[in-house]
């Protein structure tokens, strides 16, 4: 941070620390010592909002499935007279297709491997839109809908994204970012909580 600050002074750049915040990745209690920034003391938070994707400190993908799903819900409420009209069935799903799932699968590279439970709001949702959509009956299953009507899951979603996303920094012609597709990180650590990690799509 010493040498972000000296080289921006240089060059005449004003970074905000009040705008910066600190979050710490880690499954332990203690924290890391609170970081300063020309000077000043960089705000402690448990989660932040980066490019779009919430990050919680342990990478639970908790806070980002919940407001993707808020905010899922929103647009749905916007939409809804729209997919619940006479429209023909085909162009309710281009609507679902274009608007509302953009909306929920950004970054699901990353978060697409969070545990079942993070994953269930996405999922139930999809299904809601689905039996808005089509006007399902009550006894008609989740899995019936989406087969019938040609709509992976967001597990297989998050799979086929990932794989894409690996098939690119693989082939990358710049050596430190086709390195980044590597199955395994330095020295293979052992997992903890026996969480999934991005690459496992790739099984």
């Amino acid at each position: 941070l010493n040498l972000i600050s000296n080289w921006t002074q240089k060059w005449k750049i004003k970074i905000n620390e009040n705008k910066s915040v600190q979050i710490n990745f880690s499954l332990k209690k203690n924290e890391c010592p609170q970081l300063l920034l020309n000077n000043s003391p960089i705000t402690i938070q448990n989660v932040t909002k980066y490019l779009g994707v919430h990050l919680d400190k342990r990478l639970t993908w908790a806070q980002h499935t919940k407001q993707k799903r808020k905010q899922s819900n929103s647009r749905l409420h916007l939409l809804r007279p729209l997919l619940s009209s006479s429209m023909n069935l085909k162009n309710k799903i281009l609507i679902y297709k274009t608007i509302i799932t953009p909306l929920w699968s950004y970054g699901i590279q990353i978060w697409g491997q969070a545990k079942p439970s993070n994953i269930r709001p996405i999922q139930a949702f999809q299904s809601i839109c689905l039996r808005q959509i089509t006007g399902a009956p009550w006894y008609m299953t989740n899995d019936a809908l989406h087969k019938d009507l040609q709509i992976p899951t967001v597990n297989e979603i998050a799979t086929h994204h990932y794989i894409k996303f690996h098939s690119k920094l693989h082939s990358n012609q710049n050596p430190l970012i086709s390195r980044m597709s590597s199955i395994t990180i330095p020295n293979n650590p052992p997992r903890r909580l026996k969480r999934k990690w991005p690459r496992d799509a790739l099984a």
